[in-house]
């Protein structure tokens, strides 16, 4: 079987057909399953010709779900012209789906730029697995900004009096529990001190809030979040800062946070709220078709329009925008391309 699977790896077939290799006998010739790669190698043109693309967005009730599922609306719109079809799942999070990219087991994904960061150099929470060096940017999207929720009559004024609470802070995996662990860094607590953090999913998070389960919860995501509206359905909330001096360390200590502001008015009549923020960024690997990935981004941008009213998070994003974000991965070469034909890049 090692033989079967050594050929079917030299003839560049993945993981579906691996399965379908399984099926046959041990005793089955060489020849028998050189036969059924030929078979799959010269199969009609309209199954050759497609392209079957996953994308690994987020939780359903944050920005990548929705911002996966449109980009792979409008790829789908037009897919008999190009013959590219894709489909968006709900992810894991950004640490998460870049652990799925590095597997192979989706084609793209939609992360937070640290985490991508981390990825690529394989440190932090990657630093078991080694550098993903194949890992390639494909597009930056909107800004991903840190946020603490509580009650409104917590009675807590800052980070320091979260010491010791139950706070939420996202599923393992998940971008914002990540980048939790980056800011307690700078914290004075002990293990005790944090022996109450919870890591659930965002769902039902704010009657979690509300009815006292919780005391807190940290999410890093677009603005306005449908978490945090759906929390001040249920009871009122206020929104603690990290605070300038923790804020100010974490933006000079790495090159993918930069100071950020929640602007007042985001949710009703709170005041801007001083923050940290990060970009969330389209990626996938250096194997990926040119094709595929100026198929994703032309589709993409011919339906701009639509796009930026899937979330407000995406309002004001642009075309020139996908290229400005600053990303220790390189460009993938169908993207530079992409953005050269458009006039993005020089």
């Amino acid at each position: 079987m090692q033989q079967y699977r050594t050929l079917m790896s030299a003839l560049g077939l993945g993981k579906k057909s691996m399965s379908m290799l399984a099926q046959f006998p041990s005793n089955s010739s060489l020849i028998t399953v050189a036969g059924f790669c030929c078979i799959a190698l010269t199969a009609p043109a309209v199954a050759k010709d497609q392209v079957f693309l996953t994308l690994a967005t987020g939780g359903v009730t944050g920005v990548y779900h929705p911002a996966g599922t449109e980009i792979c609306r409008v790829v789908n719109k037009s897919r008999s012209e190009h013959g590219v079809r894709c489909a968006a799942e709900a992810g894991r999070g950004s640490v998460g789906s870049l652990k799925q990219l590095r597997d192979r087991d989706v084609d793209f994904a939609i992360v937070q730029a640290d985490w991508q960061h981390h990825a690529y150099l394989g440190t932090s929470v990657f630093s078991e697995y080694g550098p993903m060096e194949d890992l390639r940017v494909v597009a930056g999207l909107h800004t991903e900004m840190a946020a603490i929720v509580v009650r409104a009559d917590s009675g807590f004024m800052d980070v320091s009096d979260l010491k010791g609470q139950r706070i939420n802070i996202g599923p393992a995996g998940s971008g914002s529990a990540a980048t939790w662990g980056q800011l307690t860094q700078h914290l004075p607590w002990s293990e005790e001190d944090r022996a109450a953090i919870t890591q659930e999913d965002l769902s039902g998070l704010g009657e979690a809030l509300c009815v006292g389960e919780i005391d807190a919860y940290f999410v890093v995501i677009g603005h306005p979040a449908g978490v945090i509206e759906e929390t001040q359905e249920v009871c009122p909330v206020q929104f603690i800062e990290i605070g300038a001096d923790i804020s100010e360390k974490m933006v000079a200590d790495t090159p993918y946070y930069r100071a950020a502001e929640i602007p007042s008015g985001a949710y009703g009549e709170h005041n801007a709220i001083e923050t940290i923020g990060t970009r969330a960024l389209l990626v996938t690997v250096e194997q990926m078709p040119a094709h595929a990935v100026s198929t994703v981004l032309r589709s993409l941008l011919l339906d701009i329009e639509r796009f930026r009213t899937v979330h407000p998070a995406l309002t004001d994003l642009a075309g020139a925008l996908f290229v400005e974000a600053k990303t220790e991965a390189p460009l993938h070469l169908g993207a530079v391309q992409f953005y050269k034909d458009q006039g993005y890049l020089p």
